[in-house]
């Protein structure tokens, strides 16, 4: 049998361990709240698209617009998926997305 300062000495040990193991930038998710409002093409600057992870058990879709405002948006807006599926289609899903939009989308 452990002596009782011994075992919470181990028990705080484990917690410091645990916690770092786990330490992120990002704690839980971003988006409390979603929009199904359109966004211009024309206004956005970037697109991010957090996929699920142990921090946020869903898809979380962050929308930069030109004047620097984020938004998040629903990622079952119909819009977002028509704008979506544009920027497949012209190669923009990808680490280059960001040059690719601006390209693409003031067309």
């Amino acid at each position: 049998m452990m002596p009782k300062p011994l075992l919470l000495l181990a028990a705080l040990t484990l917690c410091c361990c645990i916690t770092t193991l786990h330490a992120s930038s990002r704690r839980g998710c971003i988006c409390l709240r979603t929009t199904t409002v359109p966004i211009r093409r024309s206004n956005i600057e970037t697109v991010v698209v957090n996929a699920v992870s142990g921090q946020c058990r869903h898809i979380e879709i962050i929308v930069t617009t030109r004047n620097g405002r984020k938004v998040c948006v629903d990622p079952a807006a119909k819009w977002f998926k028509d704008f979506f599926s544009t920027l497949e289609k012209v190669g923009c899903v990808s680490g280059r997305a960001r040059s690719c939009v601006h390209r693409q989308l003031l067309r």
